[in-house]
C-alpha cells in the first residue's frame, strides 16, 4: 500500500470487509501453526526438540528416510523468512513516513518517489541500516532484541486499548478489539511470560536503544511535531 492511498479521516481498517479478512487470515495462520506443532510433537518426543536445529526437517528425514523432503522444507522456510523480513521493512518505512510527515523526523523520511508514490529513499535508508546490523551483530542477539521489541510493542498496544476504552469511549475507531477486557489482559499476560525468558543483556541493550530514542524525541521531535 502506498502512503498516499490512505486518505485523511479514513482509517485503513474502516474499509468494508478488511477487518474480517485480517481476522480470518490470522485465524488460518494460527490454525496451521497449531496443527504443525501437534504433528511435530506426535512425530518425536518433545524433549528431542531441545537443541535441535530445523526440527521439522529432521523429522521429515527420519519419517521418509530421504534427505530431499527436509531440504525442500528448509528452502521454503528461508523464502518465508525473506518475505516476513520484507513485510517488516515495509512496515517500518511507513511508520517513519508518518513520523516524518508530522515533523518528528527529518523530511527525508516522508518524501515519496514521483513514479511509485512510495518513500524510496526512506526504504533504502532502513534497508541499509538493517543490512549493517545483520552483518555485524550475532543472529541470536538480533533475534532476542527483535522479540523483546515486538513483545513490548504488543504490551503497549494492549494497555493502550484498556486506557482508551476508559478515557475516550466515544473515539471513532476503525477496529474494536473483541472480548474486552479479557483479550488485552491475556495479551499482556502471555507477552509478560515470554519477556521473562529473555536474557538480561538483551534488556540492557534495549534500554540503551530506548534512551537513544528518548534523546531524539526530546532533542528533535518534541519541538517539531505538527500534531503537537
Amino acid at each position: 500500500m502506498r502512503p498516499t492511498d490512505v486518505l485523511p479521516g479514513q482509517p485503513p481498517l474502516a474499509r468494508p470487509g478488511l477487518r474480517h479478512q485480517l481476522i480470518g487470515a490470522l485465524l488460518a495462520v494460527t490454525t496451521v501453526y497449531v496443527l504443525v506443532a501437534l504433528v511435530g510433537v506426535g512425530a518425536q518426543p518433545w524433549t528431542a526438540f531441545a537443541g535441535q536445529e530445523a526440527g521439522l526437517s529432521a523429522i521429515l528425514a527420519k519419517v521418509t528416510g530421504a534427505g530431499w523432503p527436509g531440504g525442500l522444507l528448509s528452502a521454503g522456510a528461508v523464502l518465508s523468512i525473506v518475505s516476513v523480513t520484507l513485510v517488516v521493512l515495509y512496515g517500518q518505512t511507513r511508520i517513519l513516513y508518518a513520523m516524518g510527515r508530522d515533523g518528528m523526523l527529518p523530511a527525508v523520511f516522508h518524501r515519496v518517489g514521483p513514479r511509485t508514490g512510495t518513500p524510496v529513499l526512506g526504504t533504502a535508508l532502513v534497508s541499509g541500516f538493517v543490512a549493517v546490523l545483520a552483518a555485524v551483530c550475532p543472529l541470536d542477539v538480533l533475534a532476542d532484541l527483535t522479540s523483546l521489541g515486538t513483545l513490548v510493542a504488543f504490551v503497549v498496544v494492549s494497555v493502550g486499548v484498556i486506557i482508551l476504552r476508559r478515557t475516550a469511549p466515544g473515539l471513532d475507531r476503525g477496529f474494536r478489539v473483541p472480548g474486552y477486557p479479557v483479550v488485552p489482559l491475556l495479551s499482556v499476560a502471555f507477552c509478560g511470560y515470554l519477556l521473562a525468558g529473555l536474557p538480561l543483556p538483551t534488556y540492557l541493550m534495549f534500554a540503551g536503544w530506548l534512551a537513544l530514542a528518548l534523546a531524539v524525541y526530546l532533542g528533535y521531535s518534541r519541538h517539531r511535531s505538527r500534531l503537537r
